[in-house]
């Protein structure tokens, strides 16, 4: 019994991976069918631009995940509410527990003289359940030099960030996670 056992053992195994690899090709294929996406994807990265558009785009990457356009409209009402220094837009875009913890004063203050750009979703990734994304952007900030970070005082700075992205009753929101508190910036 035991060589007949190893018979159709092999020939089991080759089946069961063929099935495996066959399955991922299909999920691939379907997830990056372009007949699924609309409008273009945007440059690769931000890196070049300076001041520019207010406009947040999507890289090629981020192009295909499924949520793209929920993500895409929710940082852009948040870059815009932070652009336009309108604190009450800027609480809409944000989760409940972000908008509770901020001080509109505070808040204005902070961004009275940003003016945020070039923005560019260059990849998003979804956890397991589907309600909560990661999403990479890159943009470029102008500011006052005394309201620049500590760590970067400069008027022009390009942004690599992760921003967390979740469903909160029924629309999507940019919360505050431990991912947003390490964001990668460099001088334009």
């Amino acid at each position: 019994m035991g060589s007949a056992a190893s018979r159709w053992l092999v020939p089991a195994v080759v089946v069961i991976t063929g099935a495996a690899v066959a399955a991922g090709m299909v999920g691939r294929a379907v997830y990056l069918r372009p007949a699924e996406a609309s409008g273009e994807p945007a440059v690769a990265s931000s890196a070049g631009q300076q001041p520019g558009s207010g406009e947040v785009r999507l890289s090629a990457d981020s192009f295909t995940h499924p949520d793209r356009q929920q993500v895409q409209a929710v940082l852009q009402r948040y870059f815009d509410a932070i652009n336009a220094r309108n604190f009450d837009a800027w609480a809409g875009a944000v989760t409940e527990r972000r908008a509770s913890q901020a001080v509109e004063e505070t808040w204005r203050a902070a961004y009275e003289t940003t003016r945020d750009s070039g923005m560019v979703v260059q990849r998003i990734e979804s956890d397991v359940a589907g309600r909560r994304v990661r999403v990479l952007i890159s943009f470029v900030s102008t500011q006052d030099v005394a309201k620049a970070p500590v760590a970067l005082p400069e008027g022009c700075i390009r942004w690599r960030v992760v921003y967390v992205v979740v469903r909160e009753g029924g629309d999507w929101r940019v919360d505050e996670a431990p991912e947003n508190r390490m964001p990668q910036m460099e001088r334009c």
